[in-house]
């Protein structure tokens, strides 16, 4: 719903098209709390170095509004495999490299009533792969399939991220060739995408990967929207201030802007999407505000009010036009009693439309990331989740929960993460 070193904020410290799951498959993995303080670039050992990891990860899920297959409201629990993550690094004084797989199916959401065997493997996708040089102590040039520019990273710590990632703006990963400069007091991202990532193995047309992506969905999805995007430019600019009270403030503007080709019409439309936000770090306690703009205009043989897109092996639909919201706070704490440390975080989302009779999606998360402190191996995320015309939140609103809406009512499930990692 990332990187596998999960990074707590101001401390050391997810072929015939798949019926799409009801309640959404878990996206967006997020695996770090509160992005940190962008740090001085680090001097690599001359003659380079590979690390090897992974994780192997379970989930616990209660839904408190989910609905049988008659669609009659019930109260669900399951307690199920999550995925296993493995990944490489390689750096060294000029060369960089990364890559992440992972390997999902074999639990609830991956049934066989949605045409799945329902085994552990049956859809898997890389993350990102890519690498790249390093020109200097501040510049670097990275090529593949590697994260997009727009604002941070991840935007919170919620394990699903925000309702950013849901419409495909919060940790995207895409083919291209990235430039990042890192200065002072100030950080210039800009990279240049000619192509999405790629669909990997699963069952669905065109959603299996791991970001949101514009999809060929076919005409079982959402909506009849067959796009896919290409040429996309993307930029960041970051400025950080400290203030004489000790805070450290983060700002960003955010540019991305890309060619969306209907595969029916053969026609050419485009997106369009802005953001700025201002993070806030002082000792424990972290904040963000982020606005954001994103408009598609498509051409369509159908409706253009929305537009359809992928992950996870699933297709759902956003609306073309929109407005988001979202502002998160938080705070770690150390639990020098304890084994263990957390880091308690609080956010909420809102999506406005504007396409008439659309409805507002919202979500609102409070919820804990907990670690071992000996080695940081034991990672566990326990979320509560309340969510209104949200496609992750609640039986009946996966499909357009984030475009049209759902049948607008509040809607709550729990979600616990938790595995080793290696």
């Amino acid at each position: 719903m990332g990187l596998l070193l999960h990074a707590l904020a101001a401390a050391t410290l997810a072929q015939g098209s798949a019926p799409a799951v009801d309640t959404g498959v878990a996206s967006a993995d997020v695996e770090q709390a509160a992005p940190a303080t962008t740090p001085e670039p680090a001097r690599a050992d001359e003659t380079g170095r590979w690390t090897f990891g992974g994780a192997v990860r379970g989930r616990y899920d209660l839904r408190l509004d989910d609905a049988d297959a008659s669609g009659r409201p019930k109260r669900s629990s399951h307690l199920s495999f999550d995925t296993v993550i493995l990944k490489a690094d390689y750096d060294s004084s000029t060369w960089f490299a990364s890559g992440q797989y992972r390997f999902y199916g074999g639990n609830f959401m991956y049934r066989q009533a949605y045409g799945y065997e329902n085994y552990p493997g049956e859809v898997s996708f890389p993350v990102y792969a890519y690498g790249g040089r390093k020109l200097g102590a501040r510049d670097k040039v990275a090529v593949g399939l590697q994260p997009v520019p727009f604002d941070d990273q991840w935007w919170g710590s919620a394990f699903l991220n925000s309702m950013g990632f849901a419409i495909g703006l919060e940790e995207v990963y895409n083919v291209g060739v990235t430039y990042e400069h890192v200065g002072g007091d100030y950080t210039v991202q800009a990279g240049y995408f000619p192509t999405t990532a790629p669909d990997a193995f699963g069952i669905s047309d065109d959603s299996a990967r791991y970001s949101v992506n514009v999809t060929a969905a076919g005409p079982t999805a959402a909506s009849s929207s067959r796009n896919e995007e290409r040429d996309m430019a993307v930029g960041r600019a970051q400025y950080h201030l400290s203030t004489p009270a000790g805070a450290d403030l983060a700002f960003s503007a955010s540019a991305w802007l890309s060619t969306v080709r209907n595969l029916d019409t053969r026609q050419d439309g485009s997106r369009r999407a802005y953001a700025l936000s201002v993070r806030a770090t002082r000792g424990p306690y972290h904040a963000k505000v982020l606005a954001a703009r994103q408009s598609f205009d498509l051409r369509d043989t159908g409706d253009r009010d929305v537009v359809s897109v992928g992950d996870y092996d699933s297709a759902y639909s956003i609306a073309a036009k929109s407005n988001l919201f979202f502002a998160e706070v938080g705070r770690d704490l150390s639990l020098p009693a304890l084994p263990f440390k957390t880091s308690l975080y609080a956010n909420y989302a809102r999506l406005t439309k504007d396409a008439a009779g659309f409805k507002d999606t919202q979500r609102l998360v409070a919820g804990a990331f907990w670690t071992d402190k000996a080695e940081g191996r034991i990672r566990v995320w326990s979320e509560v989740l309340l969510g209104r015309n949200d496609p992750y939140v609640g039986a009946g609103q996966f499909a357009s929960g984030a475009a049209r809406g759902g049948d607008d009512r509040w809607k709550t499930s729990v979600l616990v993460i938790f595995g080793y990692y290696f």
